[in-house]
């Protein structure tokens, strides 16, 4: 196994609706690993960076977002994604998402309710 970590940087909110249960944001969803068969020697270049072509030929995470309704990578003027590799192996994968999920909200306490939306990121085959 391969750990990888994750991080997410929220960009925008961009709606929430009470009548389809779902809010929609845009983010920058960041995974990092190492894999050692991408290390090269270099001693000008601290890091090679790639675009989306690189990524049908290595492997990836599967990392998918639970409960989601919809989901695109932002693809203005290119395909905003990004693969950094260093010359030790270590990966730096970047995507720019917009998603749709689903938000269970619960109105029985309205005017006086709060409502938590939540979004979740698994493995798709972990």
């Amino acid at each position: 196994p391969i750990p990888v970590g994750i991080d997410v940087q929220v960009e925008s909110i961009d709606s929430i609706s009470e009548v389809d249960m779902d809010f929609t944001m845009t983010l920058y969803l960041r995974h990092y690993w190492k894999d050692e068969r991408l290390s090269f020697r270099s001693n000008k270049n601290k890091s090679m960076t790639f675009d989306g072509r690189l990524l049908k030929k290595i492997w990836v995470p599967d990392v998918f977002f639970v409960h989601s309704k919809r989901s695109f990578i932002h693809d203005t003027t290119v395909e905003n994604v990004m693969l950094r590799v260093y010359p030790d192996g270590n990966v730096l994968f970047s995507l720019r998402i917009t998603v749709s999920a689903m938000c269970f909200m619960d109105f029985s306490r309205f005017p006086l309710d709060t409502q938590n939306c939540s979004l979740e990121l698994e493995s798709c085959k972990f």
